[in-house]
């Protein structure tokens, strides 16, 4: 047990350190998480405030509203401006909406984030100027946005480069930033490879034990998927509340940490399914008298077609890979695992299942049916002698053999 208990703490701690290395380091996870960002209203109303509190700080709107006026109408400067930045406010953020400068937002936070994997990597030989800040610059979005509410080219021309920047990363910090990504390289693969180590080696420990140490390992996942959960909710109330002090910006920041978390909320499902289906199985390959039913009636498919029954699995973790809950592409050593185990879960049960029902009969014919009805005449004759035999040893009762033949005649 001891063994099961760490692999899971293994297992804990790299699915963080995954999580984390994929949002930040992988530039496709980093542009795809901030495109899902400003699907959210909330971030829209704020980025639109941000936008527009910095285009009238760099462009004295106000000043230059009150030079324009005549004499008489100066004093309506403050209320004008005022007034018109309200409305401002809702036009970026309806442009925001737009498909054109959500790409351009994706856009740049996609060269943002090589950036700083150059830095964090440090890769000098792409990045040979830098004074070690990485910066998400809004020139290109501005640009766009006051085009699209009408604001003009001269509008536009006028903010470029006074923009102020969202600062990704200081200088001052990109030394623990770079201690912190190889910190990071290494809890997520090798607390990975140790957990699957120790509980290969709980399996391997537990002679006369190994179905029960499975369905603890199984239950492991299921726990560590609700703690995943459990820990995103609970730090996630506690970001927003502790670090976010204005009230109006709570709403976009709660968004903003369920989009960043989402992939770890998928790997939690991910987990949570896996490790429920392989607790299904241990139950089904127990002495339980509903599981040795079910296995005596699977097995006349387990015995004359094993290769339709694996195909059939093979659909299924298909179907279950298309739905998409393991993560990245980068996970795909976690998902090579998870199928080979699938497969040779399947063998085994199917291997138990044919030693204990040898001569089990049933209605199985996967393929195509010849004449009118009923199973072909060489194999109905087979299962025929197979049930006269059963029910000449007494396995079969009178009824029972009636029962089966009427069944085969069908």
């Amino acid at each position: 047990m001891t063994l099961v208990v760490l692999g899971a703490l293994c297992i804990f701690i790299s699915t963080l350190g995954i999580w984390i290395r994929d949002v930040a380091l992988d530039e496709d996870e980093w542009a795809a998480t901030s495109s899902e960002l400003l699907q959210s209203e909330d971030v829209r109303n704020v980025l639109s405030v941000y936008i527009v509190d910095q285009s009238y700080a760099a462009s004295d709107a106000e000043a230059r509203l009150e030079a324009a006026l005549p004499e008489q109408l100066k004093p309506l400067a403050g209320p004008l401006s005022a007034q018109l930045r309200g409305v401002a406010y809702e036009a970026v953020a309806r442009a925001l909406a737009r498909p054109r400068v959500q790409e351009l937002w994706r856009s740049a936070n996609r060269a943002v984030n090589a950036q700083l994997v150059d830095l964090l990597e440090g890769n000098t030989e792409r990045l040979q100027a830098t004074d070690g800040t990485v910066v998400l610059n809004l020139d290109q979005i501005v640009a766009d946005v006051t085009g699209q509410i009408g604001a003009g080219e001269s509008a536009a021309g006028a903010l470029e480069g006074r923009i102020e920047p969202i600062t990704i990363l200081e200088s001052d910090q990109l030394s623990a930033a770079q201690k912190a990504v190889k910190w990071l390289k290494a809890l997520s693969f090798w607390p990975f490879i140790l957990g699957i180590v120790l509980w290969a080696g709980a399996v391997y420990l537990a002679a006369g034990r190994r179905r029960q140490t499975i369905r603890n390992i199984a239950w492991s996942l299921v726990i560590i998927g609700l703690l995943i959960l459990v820990v995103r909710r609970v730090v996630g109330n506690a970001v927003v509340d502790n670090l976010v002090e204005a009230e109006s910006v709570r709403a976009a920041a709660s968004d903003v940490w369920t989009v960043v978390t989402s992939l770890l909320a998928q790997s939690a499902a991910a987990g949570i399914f896996v490790g429920l289906v392989a607790v299904l199985a241990m139950w089904f390959s127990g002495p339980g008298a509903r599981a040795t039913s079910g296995r005596r009636w699977l097995a006349p498919a387990f015995r004359d077609h094993p290769f339709i029954v694996h195909g059939a699995l093979a659909v299924l973790l298909l179907l279950f890979l298309a739905w998409g809950p393991t993560g990245t592409p980068r996970r795909f050593l976690a998902i090579v695992i998870l199928v080979v185990l699938a497969f040779v879960g399947l063998e085994i049960l199917r291997r138990q299942t044919v030693r204990e029902f040898p001569d089990a009969v049933g209605r199985y014919d996967f393929r195509w049916r010849r004449g009118t009805g009923g199973a072909p005449a060489d194999e109905r004759v087979e299962s025929l002698e197979r049930l006269a035999a059963l029910h000449e040893r007494g396995a079969l009762t009178d009824d029972e053999y009636e029962a089966e033949k009427a069944l085969l005649a069908t």
